[in-house]
C-alpha cells in the first residue's frame, strides 16, 4: 500500500506498504507558526471549554506527526472528526477551536421575570415550585 504523508494537500513523503494496489492518504496540520504554536498551547492549559482545550492538544499532536488514527483512537473519535479538526484549522484558524452558539428553545419567561424569579429563589430556596408560579 502506498502511503503518501500531506501537508496542506501537498505531499510530503512517500512511504510504501505491503499491498501495492492501495494508496492511503496521511492528513497532518501544516507546519505552525511561532503564534499559532502559542495560541493552541495558551487554549490548551488556560480556556475555559473541555472540547477547545481538546482540540488545541489534538492539533499540537498532529503537528508534532502524529497520525490521524493514533490521534482518534486516543480521543476516543472517529478519525474523521480529527480529520474535521485540521480542515477547520486550516480554514479559519483559532475561530475554529470553539464552539459557536447553538440554537435552543427561547426561555419561557421575560428577563425581569428571570431577574425576579433568581431574585425570589434566593430569599426562599426550599419553595422553588412557589417560585416559578410568582
Amino acid at each position: 500500500m502506498l502511503v503518501q504523508y500531506l501537508i496542506n494537500v501537498k505531499p510530503l513523503f512517500v512511504a510504501y506498504s505491503p499491498r501495492p494496489d492501495e494508496v492511503m492518504i496521511v492528513r497532518y496540520v501544516p507546519p505552525l507558526t511561532d503564534e499559532q504554536r502559542a495560541l493552541l498551547e495558551k487554549t490548551m492549559k488556560e480556556a475555559t471549554a473541555c472540547r477547545a482545550r481538546s482540540r488545541a492538544h489534538r492539533l499540537l499532536l498532529s503537528a508534532g506527526g502524529t497520525p490521524i488514527q493514533t490521534i482518534a483512537k486516543t480521543s476516543q473519535v472517529h478519525r474523521v472528526t480529527v480529520s474535521a479538526w485540521i480542515k477547520k484549522w486550516e480554514q479559519h484558524g483559532a475561530q475554529s477551536l470553539h464552539d459557536h452558539p447553538r440554537s435552543g428553545r427561547p426561555p419561557n419567561r421575560t428577563p425581569d421575570a428571570q431577574a425576579l424569579a433568581k431574585h425570589s429563589s434566593k430569599e426562599d430556596p426550599r419553595s422553588l415550585k412557589q417560585v416559578g408560579e410568582r
